[in-house]
């Protein structure tokens, strides 16, 4: 558990109330294939639960459905990675283990809208959207919205990968725009030296990769 208290104790009621209770649900309940990734592991999907129910709150106000479909969204998104690189496919494999998840335990119930969300938050927003029209049934403008968001929230968190990490233009809300010094600041509050140290060394071989 990494976002400090100071901050925390700075939310509103519900997203503070959210946010405890699911950065506690992540860090005993969620398993992930790769626990010890330096960028794709817990201490990221509690930065990306912090600013998704942040964005939420200021779009659908204290909507706990929509709210809770984008905290499972953020706890889930990112477990069944593989690699720290692309990995396309891995948000449809974290769909299938929330599904799993949500089946085999009595006090978390499926939410379709989360479910979309990390299936087709690897891929481009066109692609992603086309297969969400293909799988939902409900209420396509809220879900698209709720897609828009998770996608932001997971964005800002680049941060964490040096401070070129996030292109601003590549947002889609006005709220995650406007959030772009908060979250550097989450990341420079929560990364210490010492990992920020070895996530430069691997997103340099990550580059040498791309050569």
């Amino acid at each position: 558990m990494i976002v400090p208290y100071k901050e925390i104790n700075k939310l509103s009621p519900i997203v503070k109330e959210l946010f405890l209770q699911w950065r506690d649900f992540l860090y005993n309940r969620v398993k992930f294939n790769r626990p010890d990734s330096e960028i794709h592991a817990a201490g990221h999907c509690e930065r990306v639960l912090l600013y998704a129910l942040i964005i939420g709150d200021e779009v659908f106000g204290d909507n706990l459905y929509v709210l809770t479909a984008l905290a499972h969204a953020a706890v889930f998104h990112d477990t069944r990675r593989l690699d720290d690189y692309l990995d396309i496919g891995h948000g449809a494999r974290a769909a299938v283990y929330y599904r799993q998840f949500c089946d085999e335990t009595p006090d978390i119930d499926f939410i379709p809208e989360a479910q979309l969300m990390m299936k087709y938050h690897d891929i481009d927003d066109k692609r992603g959207k086309v297969g969400i029209k293909r799988d939902f049934y409900g209420s396509l403008p809220r879900m698209f919205k709720l897609y828009d968001i998770f996608k932001d929230a997971d964005a800002l968190d680049r941060w964490r990968l040096g401070n070129g990490g996030l292109d601003p233009k590549y947002l889609r809300t006005e709220q995650a725009k406007n959030m772009m010094e908060y979250s550097h600041r989450i990341v420079n509050e929560t990364i210490l030296e010492e990992q920020r140290r070895r996530i430069d060394e691997m997103i340099e071989n990550l580059k040498n990769k791309d050569q």
